[in-house]
């Protein structure tokens, strides 16, 4: 069976996307839990498709050429859904502005003016840290579930 891989890499991008507004609409308890399950099924979704692309003995080339074409589709979906996502939804920049706020107050080694300023800076760079944290994130799950399939696959016999 031969997928189309463009489809499913963006079949992938979807569901990921609709995972995480589950997780937003507080479906899913907690956040880092709804980011496992995103990475899982991220994961599950390169090895099928290594998996379902196979045409006899393939070199880990192939293999993995097939795999990190969908890793790339897939971050630069979720990048995007990621940038738009926090520009429709500023209150969670805020939400994210206060608890650091809290949390550098709590230490008590800066001035009120000091806190004031790095709470600022958090808040400019929040939109840039998430879609660096996006894109790095999957580019590493993608590459390393590319590779460890690729290698498992490699070593099948026909």
């Amino acid at each position: 069976m031969n997928l189309n891989r463009l489809t499913w890499s963006i079949l992938t991008a979807l569901l990921m996307m609709a995972i995480s507004w589950l997780g937003l609409l507080n479906y899913l308890e907690d956040p880092t839990i709804t980011q496992l399950i995103i990475y899982g099924f991220y994961g599950l979704s390169t090895g099928f498709l290594l998996f379902f692309n196979r045409k006899g003995l393939q070199p880990f080339s192939d293999f993995f050429q097939i795999g990190f074409k969908h890793s790339i589709v897939v971050t630069l979906l979720m990048t995007l859904f990621s940038y738009v996502f926090i520009q429709l939804h500023p209150d969670l920049i805020e939400a994210s502005a206060m608890q650091f706020s809290s949390a550098l107050q709590q230490t008590n080694s800066r001035t009120p003016t000091e806190i004031e300023r790095e709470v600022k800076l958090y808040t400019e760079g929040y939109p840039t840290m998430l879609v660096s944290r996006t894109i790095f994130g999957y580019l590493i799950v993608g590459s390393l579930v590319t590779a460890i399939s690729s290698f498992l696959l490699t070593l099948q016999k026909n």
